[in-house]
């Protein structure tokens, strides 16, 4: 069998800038790899190579992140069942861990549901909703990577008595479901720094802002591992 012919493209030549050689010490490779991948000044290098140095943009820049925070805070401290409904790609389940880990560690009383691709594919299918509302027992339902053009599976919850947080990074509906909460980093302007975040993203700034206010900000940065899992493998942005 003859191999395929492959060819080889080369990347473009670019000239670091020599504020950026300077700062790296005429390390001509370091500032040109540097150069490809947009970093052109010392400031923004001195960021991408010393995380400390990163200014981490807040969990309440996203819009309604307060509301479903405070929503979480309600169901810990009155000892509610929180249900989880997560997806079944790495993004999804990398969701779910990190809010199914982090509120349990918090005191939550928590059960998760991960679809099943063969018999559910994606999103909330309303007669596996019934059966997990109903076996749990759940109080408040939230999502990830899922859930913000699930306006159906939205009010059946309500019709249920159940409460519902989004929290999902998908394109936007033209109206949002009828939820107390749709955490969404499209919801924010283009050039944001959080507009391109995951859904593990999204979760994880749910969980760190919730973590900050109970007094517990080690439980978040326990799910930074998951969190850059989740990120990669749905090739989305790393810098938020």
């Amino acid at each position: 069998m003859t191999a395929p012919q492959r060819t080889w493209k080369l990347a473009e030549s670019v000239a670091p800038s020599d504020e950026l050689l300077q700062f790296l010490g005429d390390d001509a490779l370091l500032a040109t790899l540097l150069t490809r991948r947009g970093i052109t000044t010392a400031e923004a290098a001195r960021e991408y190579l010393y995380p400390e140095m990163y200014p981490v943009t807040p969990p309440e820049e996203l819009p309604d992140l307060n509301i479903a925070v405070n929503c979480l805070i309600t169901a810990i401290n009155l000892h509610q069942k929180i249900g989880v409904w997560g997806d079944f790609d790495v993004d999804g389940q990398t969701s779910t861990s990190i809010l199914v880990s982090a509120l349990t560690e918090l005191g939550g009383d928590v059960a998760f549901h991960i679809p099943v691709r063969a018999e559910e594919n994606h999103g909330i299918k309303i007669p596996y909703l019934e059966k997990f509302l109903f076996e749990e027992d759940i109080a408040l339902l939230v999502t990830c990577d899922t859930g913000i053009t699930a306006h159906e599976a939205v009010d059946f919850a309500n019709s249920k008595g159940v409460d519902v947080v989004i929290t999902d990074h998908h394109e936007l509906p033209e109206q949002l479901p009828d939820a107390l909460a749709c955490v969404n980093p499209q919801r924010t302007p283009d050039d944001h720094p959080l507009h391109g975040m995951t859904g593990v993203g999204c979760a994880y700034k749910v969980i760190e802002a919730l973590c900050k206010i109970m007094g517990k900000p080690e439980i978040a940065a326990a799910q930074l591992d998951l969190t850059a899992l989740g990120t990669v493998a749905d090739v989305g942005q790393l810098k938020a």
